[in-house]
């Protein structure tokens, strides 16, 4: 997939570096914002009016710098950018971006409690479906994994969804601390062998590779069980659908679901290494629980963004959509934050 960086000028256009002018106006960088919506907190699930288009547009009047030139495109004249903004809801399209140099590239949705992003379609009649795991085509529904190894969920989250899990049996043994979400890590002793129906009535039918006599992994939290996961980052049962088998090259990757900087950011920046380098792999993280509109208002700023930075550094802009997308957060009640 490519999706090559572009200048786009009167007359003449410039190199990369360049802050020249062509003969009649100036040059603009174009640049690609591409947005990837979950099974869950996806268009069909936004507030009326808090579709990104939608909610840009509400903007305009107020950013006279800033004009809307095709129903995905916007020209922001004080930056001198052009900003082309697609959306999609397949997992294929979205690892496909994250492949390709220079994309802005954003998820919004559910963060499947730190496996990672997670793509599909549920209906009021058709809840229960494996795009919350493996997925219905594995191609483009279902996992893209970006979670440490193991992963502790309450057991009814399986019953409620309806999918097959990759749950760890005592025959495996217990995982060790560092391949432990932090949230599991404090149970690793309290782990006991149970049965699926000790766990849960008719769990084993939702469970992968279930042989009769296997028992899992299990501990009490919250009144409940939890059960422990098989999840990671790289070769996971999802390959290549997984951070490790993909080849990551965006400029920019933002995470927006649940509390992905204690899910996900210490897979990505410290144990697969993806870290800044000058202009270029930037991320982006929520603190805790976060609603819906995060993508929304982070586009809107970084399209409004009203000082000159064509052919340079993005820096100043994503700390500007930062800013900006928290004080709005906050305005609204919401404590999360993006970081």
């Amino acid at each position: 997939m490519s999706e090559p960086h572009s200048r786009v000028g009167s007359i003449s256009r410039q190199h990369a570096a360049s802050s020249a002018h062509s003969v009649l106006a100036p040059a603009y960088e174009r640049r690609l914002i591409r947005v990837a919506y979950g099974i869950e907190f996806n268009q069909d699930q936004l507030p009326e009016g808090w579709g990104v288009n939608e909610h840009l547009d509400s903007l305009l009047s107020r950013y006279p710098n800033v004009e809307k030139i095709s129903n995905s495109e916007y020209r922001n004249h004080r930056q001198r950018v052009i900003f082309d903004i697609q959306e999609t809801r397949d997992k294929s399209v979205f690892r496909g971006w994250l492949e390709t140099p220079e994309l802005h590239v954003i998820y919004n949705g559910h963060a499947r409690h730190g496996r990672g992003p997670c793509f599909g379609r549920i209906t009021e009649s058709a809840v229960h479906t494996e795009d919350w795991g493996e997925g219905t085509n594995r191609a483009t529904t279902g996992a893209f994994r970006i979670g440490y190894p193991f992963i502790g969920i309450a057991v009814s989250e399986i019953e409620e969804h309806g999918y097959t899990a990759h749950l760890l049996k005592e025959s495996e043994g217990v995982p060790e601390a560092d391949d432990c979400h932090p949230e599991l890590r404090p149970h690793r002793a309290a782990l006991r062998p149970r049965t699926p129906d000790e766990l849960h009535p008719g769990l084993a039918r939702h469970l992968r590779g279930h042989q009769t006599g296997d028992r899992y992994l299990a501990y009490r939290s919250g009144g409940s069980w939890k059960v422990v996961h098989h999840a990671g980052w790289q070769n996971t049962v999802s390959t290549p659908n997984d951070w490790g088998a993909t080849n990551v090259q965006c400029r920019v990757f933002c995470h927006f679901g649940c509390s992905t900087f204690r899910h996900n950011f210490p897979i990505v920046r410290r144990i697969a290494q993806w870290r800044r380098e000058g202009n270029e792999r930037y991320a982006y993280w929520t603190s805790d629980l976060a609603y819906a509109v995060t993508t929304s208002r982070w586009v809107a700023s970084i399209v409004t963004y009203n000082v000159e930075n064509a052919f340079a550094s993005w820096q100043p802009s994503l700390d500007y959509a930062v800013t900006h997308t928290n004080r709005g957060v906050r305005a609204e009640g919401y404590s999360y934050r993006v970081i």
